[in-house]
């Protein structure tokens, strides 16, 4: 008797695609997680770098991988009396949360893990999805009006 006669052997189910709605959650939630690292690392006087693969040319025209840092740029601010504002974001495009208001104010920076898991549940349960909405509709007329 073989090893493969051991094993259980079925046929690859197929890969199920998410809605347009869960990309966009998994998206917005993936960019609040990479911010939560980053006010973590704050809290904890390190700093926190994110690096990402590249392929890089040596003299010799070879081609190898390589490790490079990614900017990142932290959503919060510090107000002069002390309060963190955290401005929520879809990419490069401010989140409006309510109608013109696009920020969350906490009294401390140690309370911005707090809210980033909030935001995250928030996410989860679809209560952003009309501001996403309303960010991807724009880019796409945007799009449309030069072409």
């Amino acid at each position: 008797m073989g090893v493969l006669d051991k094993l259980k052997i079925v046929a690859l189910a197929p890969k199920v695609k998410g809605s347009v709605e869960q990309d966009r959650r998994a998206k917005l939630v993936e960019q609040l997680t990479e911010q939560l690292k980053l006010v973590e690392a704050a809290l904890g006087g390190a700093a926190y770098e994110r690096s990402k693969a590249v392929w890089i040319n040596d003299a010799a025209g070879n081609r190898s991988k390589a490790q490079r840092p990614v900017k990142l740029r932290k959503w919060w601010t510090v107000g002069t009396n002390g309060a963190v504002q955290f401005g929520l974001r879809y990419g490069a495009v401010p989140l409006e949360v309510k109608a013109g208001m696009s920020a969350v104010e906490v009294s401390k920076l140690a309370d911005v893990p707090l809210l980033i898991k909030a935001l995250v549940q928030a996410v989860d349960q679809g209560e952003l999805d009309a501001a996403m909405d309303a960010v991807t509709a724009a880019r796409k007329s945007k799009t449309k009006r030069t072409a």
